[in-house]
């Protein structure tokens, strides 16, 4: 029974070793040469996977950004659960989701964009893809404004319309981002929330 268990944990340290590898491999390769111009066994290549063994876990290229997306999802809200008691209220809690946000946003900006246009197209496969990163803001939102930090005077669905606003800005109109040291953009990340946040702050 215990070398069955043994086996059993093992194969599933193993799948997810690969699932990550090869979501790892389709981000290089997706931001460096575009997604249409990569193809499967390039990516099992740089993943050291078989062809077969990324059909396995995606079944297409669509369902390798949806991976991508999700993994993005858990790990800052991984991320934010083991960090989140070291904020002092609810809008540093939000001004940290944020910046955790744009800064996974900015490593693969071109990529990201793909997947954010992809977000609001009724026909894409990846329609609604950002809904749970949407819906933890949400939260925060709400907890906010529960607890004085925020306005609440104003919808929600306002205030997460204009973070959102924030990370699209930070996604499509900053340049040269992958120069400046992760204080710089902080520093900057900051300027831009509080200009825009400043108004419902209580």
């Amino acid at each position: 029974m215990y070398t069955m268990c043994m086996k059993n944990s093992r194969r599933a340290l193993n799948k997810e070793k690969s699932r990550s590898s090869i979501l790892k491999a389709s981000r290089k390769l997706f931001s460096k040469q575009g997604y249409d111009e990569t193809f499967i066994e390039e990516i099992a290549d740089l993943a050291e996977v078989s062809k077969a063994t990324v059909y396995n876990y995606f079944p297409d290229k669509d369902s390798l950004l949806i991976g991508i997306v999700e993994e993005v999802e858990d790990n800052i809200e991984d991320y934010l659960e083991n960090e989140f008691s070291a904020e002092a209220n609810d809008l540093d809690r939000i001004r940290r989701f944020m910046a955790e946000l744009v800064f996974a946003s900015l490593q693969y900006p071109s990529l990201t964009r793909r997947i954010v246009f992809l977000n609001s197209d009724r026909n894409s496969t990846l329609y609604g893809t950002l809904n749970e990163i949407e819906s933890f803001l949400r939260r925060l939102i709400a907890a906010a404004q529960s607890n004085g930090y925020l306005s609440a005077e104003v919808s929600a669905d306002i205030i997460l319309d204009l973070l959102m606003g924030i990370h699209f800005i930070t996604l499509f109109q900053w340049t040269g981002e992958d120069t400046a040291s992760r204080q710089q953009q902080q520093d900057k990340l900051d300027r831009l929330f509080n200009s825009i946040m400043q108004q419902y702050f209580i």
